[in-house]
């Protein structure tokens, strides 16, 4: 199997996984939806590791990222470190799906993943400005009206993080 094969296949994985993640909004079934989501994103990042060693990076990021999850629900103030960790996922994930995109000749796809962490990128950016404008009393309506945008914005990186996964891993896989 190619390196770009195995890269598709794990980003196939990522993908089906970031799917699950969504149901976790449901009580009871969702949340195992979405460990189940977790598990299999971790699994499709490990097995991407065998093509790219930016994987191999993002998957130890991801595991921290979830130890401090943990840790998040006893100390409830390492939620910041956690949306770096989140950030900074998505950043490897994207910029080293882009460089291989851009080896094998997709260049459209490879710059659409260049999009999609830069917004992410200027969304956590906004949010953390959002988060220190409600811890003061005058300015958190501020915070709240900025807040909003943010979240849709958020959103639709979201979505355009699972597309992209989605058409990396078809693109590689083929």
């Amino acid at each position: 199997m190619s390196h770009y094969a195995i890269a598709g296949s794990g980003l196939e994985k990522m993908f089906y996984g970031q799917i699950l993640t969504i149901f976790g909004i449901i009580p009871l079934i969702g949340w195992i939806a979405a460990i189940a989501g977790m598990v299999l994103f971790l699994v499709g990042l490990h097995e991407a590791a065998g093509a790219d060693e930016g994987y191999r990076a993002a998957f130890y990021v991801e595991i921290a990222m979830l130890a401090l999850s943990v840790l998040n629900l006893f100390l409830g103030v390492l939620g910041i470190f956690t949306s770096a960790l989140s950030l900074v996922t998505v950043y490897l994930v994207c910029s080293t799906t882009s460089s291989l995109l851009s080896a094998k000749g997709v260049l459209a796809a490879a710059a659409r993943g260049q999009l999609v962490w830069k917004i992410y990128v200027v969304c956590a950016v906004v949010s953390i400005i959002c988060s220190i404008l409600l811890i003061f009393q005058l300015l958190n309506v501020l915070g709240l009206v900025i807040a909003v945008p943010n979240a849709i914005a958020s959103l639709v990186g979201s979505i355009l993080y699972m597309v992209f996964l989605y058409q990396a891993s078809r693109s590689l896989r083929y």
